[in-house]
This record gives C-alpha cells, structure tokens and sequence, in this order.
C-alpha cells in the first residue's frame, strides 16, 4: 500500500550525466556537495562510466573550464583511491503547486529542473499507496516544456514516460494540470473545502535522479492553510529525494489542529528484552536519522493532529485521549521514537468511505463522521494498525520491496508480515492500551479464524501468495472466498500463534515483542532490509527450544497447512469452540472496498436476497435503518433465519432498497475461552501476552524481564485556527 535514485553537472556547458543506476550492482559511497555526505547513510549509484556512473559531455574553455577539469581530476583521484564514484554539486528540483482553481479540482505543477541533462527522462508513477497499477497518468493534462524560457518538445518513449531533446539546458521546466477529484487517503483531492495531497498522485520525477533533492513550494486559496509531513515552514518545503517526497502528504484548508507531547522511557545499554540485550535506543530526526541516544532515560515525542471535519462531528478530548494511548504503548513496546514529529491527518466526512494509510512519519485515515459517532473503535483501530506501520514496512522493511518500482510495482510476497503482523499488533495494543478488554480481545480472535475458515482457497492459495497477488484486489472477482485468502487476515493469526510459541518455547522469557525490536535494531536503524531468512535466524536466536520454526515457515507460510489453533492456543491456558448450528444465509458475499464501502461481491443464485433484487456491485448503506459501516457489523448481528432484513444500497443507476427473509444454513460459530485451570506456565504465557510482558508469574503477577506499562503521557492541546 506504499512505497520506496542520479544527473550530475558542473555547469550548463560541461556536464555529467548519470546513466541509470540497476539494483544489482549497486555501489555505495559518499555523495560530493550533498546535504548527506559522510552521515553514513547508503546510497546506490551506478558503477557505469569513468566518472562514477557519469559521462563528460560538452565542450568548454577559459578558466571555468579548467576548474571544472580540476574537479573533475580531483573526483577521478578520489575514485580511484577510494573506489567510490563521485558527483558534483546540483541544486534540487523544484515544484510549484497551484492550489488555487479549486472549483476545477485542478492542481497546476511547474516543475523546474536546474541544470537538466541532454535527453532528460520524466516519469510520472502508475501505482503508489495501494498495491495496484492505477495509472495516474490518466489524470495529467496540459503538458508542456521550456528550456531556459522557450517552448521545448517532449518526445513520449510509453505511457508514462517522456524525454527532452538531446541538448543541455540551465532550467527546464515542466508545467501540467493534474485533475484530484478522489476523496480517500489513498489518493488525492482538491475541491472548495480543502486539499489533501499525495505527490506520487501529482508529480513527475527524473527516474535516473531519484535521489536529487527536491523543493516544494504552494499557491493557496485566499485563507488557507497547510500542513504537511514535509519538512519546512510557510509554504516552502524539502525532501532530501523524491521517495521521501512521495511518502509525506499534505492538507491545505480550514482545518484544526492539536498538538500533544509524550515522554517516553527508553531503556540503557544493560536493559533486557526476553533475556536477550539491547542497545542503546537512539531518537531520530524526521528524515529518519539518529540525532542523539547512547543512554537511558526520557525522550520526548511530538505529535501532530490535523482533523478536517465540522467540529461538532467529533470530540477532540476523545480523540486526543485515544490517541495518545495507542502512540504511547506502541512507542514503549518498540523502545525507539524514530521520528522528531509524527502527524495525523485525519478525515471524518459526511459522505463517502473510509480506510487508512501510512506514512513514514505521519498518516492519514478516513472515518466517516457517521461511524465515529456510533462505532468510535472504529477509528481507534486504524489508528492503532497505522501508527505501527512507522516501524512495520516503513522501516522495517522487506528485501522485496526495495528499491521502489513506480511504474511496474514490487514483490510483494512479505506482506503477511508487513500487514498481517501490523494487524497483530493493532489489536495487541489496543488491549494493552486498555482500550479492549481481554473479551472483545478473544472474540476478534475468534472473528479471525472464522474468517479464514469460511475460505475454501486457504487450501490451494499460501498467505506468502496472497501477498504476492495483491495487485490483484482491483478485480472483483479474485476477492471470491473460492479465489483468495487475504494476507491481513491470515497473517494477523500467525502473529498472534508465531508470539504465543515463541512465549511457549522460552518458558515466557522472549516473545514477538523482541523479534521485532531486534528487527528494528538489526535492519531498521542501520538501512538494512530483511529476508524471511532473516526472520528466521532472529526467531531461532531468541526461542532456540522452538522445534516446529521451520514447519512454521514452511507449511504455515510458503504452504497451506490448516493452522493448529488448538495447539498454539493452549500454550496461553486457552482453547477455540466450535459449534455447529444453523446461521443465517444472507444470500449475498460482501467485500470492504479500499474506499471504505460495503460492496456486494457476488449475490447466490436462487437466493432470496437475488429475488428481491439485490445485485453485485450494490454499495450496501444501511442495514434496518441503521449506517453499516464494517463487516462484523454484519457478521456479528444477532440475527437469526427467517428475520427480515432491509438494506439501503447505493447503484449506478440510483439508491434503492431490497428487503427479503433470511434463509438458514449450516455452519460452524467459533469462541475463544480461557480454561478454568491453567497450569502455571499456560498462565505466565497468557498474562504476558497480554500485557506485553515476558518474565515469571508469581503471586502478584508478573515479574517483567521485558516491557512495561505505558507511562501516563504529558499532554496539550491546542485548537487550530478556522
């Protein structure tokens, strides 16, 4: 759902050209004149050509020619010496962004290139946030070039890709339309009330100068204001590349705002995570690097809360309250605020879906203001899931998806971890959050199996494929349970089984907790990115008693397996009931689309909800009256066969409603339970899983190795202008 290099020159008569950097054969060094030289962070480059992946074009003569050989010598010195290529010096790319047509939902870019290369490649991305080829080109218009002030031609080599003619130019610019008319974090919207932004939406880039850094500026509507995850203030912003660019959204309107603060305590250089040691916890600054650490103590952590919504629709001591539990527990389970500020852009329209999407250093998530006001959990489990995500696939992230394709995508294998171990944690931290109880806790659980049961493709389709096919999902149809598994749902019950054998196999002394602070540790902070190999060296250091590793990984992952509940939940003191009754045949499959709907995948010949009408593709409103906004409202109703239902729904062709007599069917209900009598080790793997503990029980609960309870933050509020 997201995601993650060069033209270097002297002047605009002698130029070094950067031909394109391939993964496989990357080289890593310091990068001349950058605002990143010598902080350690890796960069690729090309190993082509004598200049370090750049060819000298041009002619020239008098002095500045001659220190441009001079430093042209020097970097051949330092290459050779060094076996490191070398770059000169270049200002970034600029982008203007005009806000101001809103009626028109038109958002006009000026993109400047200083110093452009002969042949210059523009690309615009065809895929970014959902893991599907949306084709954002469609949404371009206007296009047109100058150089240095005169209209330039642009020769189109595909669908998403445009060159400049072979000759130099000081400044070449791009000026397009772009057309934003999709309200959901996923894409981009501009319209009379506000403006939510994702650049990779919006943008071209130069494919062989991705990490060229890049400036932003805006042109807002009289009276509007912005905020962005970008870092910069007024209406001038940087990103140190494009990919940083393409992962930090804005607002622009009339929003409010709120700001909290938290101290969190990290843990010194002798702390303890499952009998396993630590180092030292360091803070980051908002690109992601270290800016101080080596010791224990308090940091303090800064948050951001941009809501676009009518403020009667919410209440901002509640939301506030709820969001600093989940950002505190999460921030004390991993040990680590990788960020200086991190920033909630949060929607809660009155019309439309949902969904929510992550961001290195922010996210932004959708509620319809309906479902705030009658399922607030709602938004709390977006929020708990999102916020994880800063450490789950935006830091901790998988071999695979690295470096970032655009235009073609990405293996996706890994995504059983990334999300479904994501969707683990958001609803292991909202119980430690105490904003579940254990219950609600074990019944989520049990909604989970069902959900994966109920699938006939759990036998043939692996949770590692599922990931692999998600660029699938835009197709109805393959979301047929006969079809697909889904890869949170899957994936989330691996965690959770993965966590309670690691708790089982080292006696309560190492859980899930630790794996993913030492990925953290080992891959995150040093820029490194894992394989499933990886994962499992990690697990076999941490539970070396741990003999199904391998089978788990296997047939649980890469195979197809039925995952053994009643084994893993024993190891808690739990076990899973299943009942065989008759439940209603609602006559139709639904589906939660990734704007955030109810929406009718298929409808069961012969049924009664096909005789009274209903029909796939129906966005279903409301069920009884009442909005439906998610589909355990559904699932959990209490309704029985031969009740009567009525649903409001949504079709191309206008609202109508469909009302029939539920059928009955058989089928299997499941519940999670506690035993009455739990020997002491289930009871210390339960009571650590929950609290996020690991240690001993002993007569007052548990003597914590790792983990502790989450600090009361420090907090305050501050409303936003209107």
């Amino acid at each position: 759902m997201i995601f993650p290099m060069p033209t270097y020159r002297a002047t605009s008569r002698v130029r070094w050209r950067a031909l394109p950097t391939t993964p496989e054969s990357p080289v890593v060094g310091p990068t001349l004149g950058s605002a990143s030289a010598g902080r350690g962070k890796p960069r690729p480059y090309g190993r082509r050509g004598l200049w370090g992946g750049a060819a000298l074009e041009g002619n020239g003569s008098g002095r500045g020619f001659r220190q441009r050989l001079q430093l042209g010598l020097w970097c051949l010195v330092l290459a050779l010496g060094l076996g490191q290529p070398c770059r000169a010096a270049v200002g970034p790319i600029r982008y203007l962004l005009d806000l101001r047509e809103p009626a028109a939902h038109l958002v006009r870019v000026t993109m400047t290139v200083p110093e452009a290369a002969p042949s210059t490649e523009f690309q615009f991305p065809a895929w970014n946030n959902l893991y599907q080829i949306r084709d954002f080109v469609r949404n371009v218009q206007e296009l047109r070039a100058s150089c240095d002030g005169q209209p330039e031609e642009l020769e189109r080599r595909d669908l998403n890709t445009w060159r400049s003619l072979p000759t130099p130019c000081a400044n070449l610019e791009l000026h397009y339309a772009v057309f934003a008319h999709e309200e959901s974090p996923f894409s981009s919207s501009l319209d009379q009330d506000h403006a939510f932004l994702n650049f990779a939406l919006l943008l071209f880039y130069l494919p062989q100068e991705r990490a060229r850094g890049v400036r932003v500026q805006f042109l807002l509507p009289e009276g509007w204001k912005l905020a962005t995850v970008l870092e910069g203030e007024g209406a001038d912003f940087q990103a140190p590349d494009y990919d940083v660019l393409a992962d930090s959204p804005a607002e622009a309107g009339h929003f409010q705002e709120y700001n909290y603060t938290q101290d969190v305590q990290l843990p010194g250089p002798n702390s303890c995570s499952g009998g396993t040691g630590v180092s030292p916890v360091t803070v980051h600054g908002q690109d992601g690097r270290a800016t101080s650490g080596g010791s224990s103590g308090r940091r303090r952590a800064t948050y951001r809360v941009i809501v676009h919504a009518d403020p009667a629709d919410y209440s901002a001591g509640r939301l506030l309250a709820s969001l600093e539990k989940i950002t505190d527990t999460e921030t004390a389970l991993m040990r680590d605020v990788p960020f200086s500020r991190y920033t909630f852009i949060l929607h809660f329209p009155r019309e439309g879906g949902g969904g929510g999407m992550e961001h290195r250093n922010g996210t932004a998530i959708s509620v319809p203001a309906s479902q705030l006001r009658d399922y607030w959990e709602s938004l709390e489990g977006v929020a708990a899931h999102e916020f994880f995500h800063l450490w789950n696939v935006k830091r901790i992230r998988p071999q695979a998806l690295e470096p970032i394709d655009y235009v073609r995508g990405n293996d996706t294998r890994d995504l059983w971890f990334s999300e479904g171990v994501t969707s683990t944690y958001g609803e292991l931290c909202l119980l430690r959050a105490g904003l579940i109880t254990p219950q609600v806790f074990y019944a989520r659980l049990a909604e989970s199996v069902r959900a994966l049961q109920e699938r006939p493709a759990r036998a043939f389709q692996s949770v590692e494929t599922s990931g692999r096919e998600a660029w699938l999902e835009k197709y109805p149809d393959y979301s047929r349970p006969e079809r697909s598994i889904s890869y949170y749902n899957k994936g989330a019950l691996l965690g959770f089984l993965l966590d309670l054998a690691i708790r089982h196999a080292s006696h309560n002394q190492a859980s899930l907790d630790d794996v993913m602070r030492r990925l953290n540790e080992d891959f995150a902070r040093p820029g490194r990115f894992f394989t499933l190999a990886d994962l499992g060296a990690i697990l076999r250091s941490l539970a070396p008693s741990y003999a199904g590793l391998d089978a788990f990984l296997r047939e649980d992952v890469q195979g197809t397996h039925e995952l053994d509940y009643d084994t893993y939940l024993a190891y808690a003191g739990l076990r899973l009931l299943r009942k065989t009754e008759e439940i209603p045949a609602w006559g139709f499959v639904a589906m939660r689309s990734f704007e955030g709907h109810i929406e009718v995948e298929s409808v069961d010949p012969g049924s009664t909800a096909q005789k009274a009408g209903l029909q796939r593709g129906d966005v279903l409103l409301k069920m009884n009256g009442k909005p439906l906004f998610v589909l355990r409202d559904l699932l959990h109703s209490s309704y029985r066969p031969g009740q009567r239902v009525k649903f409001d729904v949504h079709r191309r062709q206008g609202d109508a409603v469909v009302e029939y007599a539920l059928e009955g069917k058989e089928g299997t209900t499941y519940r999670v339970e506690e035993l009455p009598h739990p020997t002491a080790e289930q009871r210390q793997v339960r009571v650590g899983w929950l609290r996020g503990t690991t240690g001993i029980v002993g007569a007052h609960g548990v003597r914590p190795v790792g983990g502790r309870a989450p600090l009361a933050p420090t907090s305050t509020i501050r409303e936003g202008r209107p």
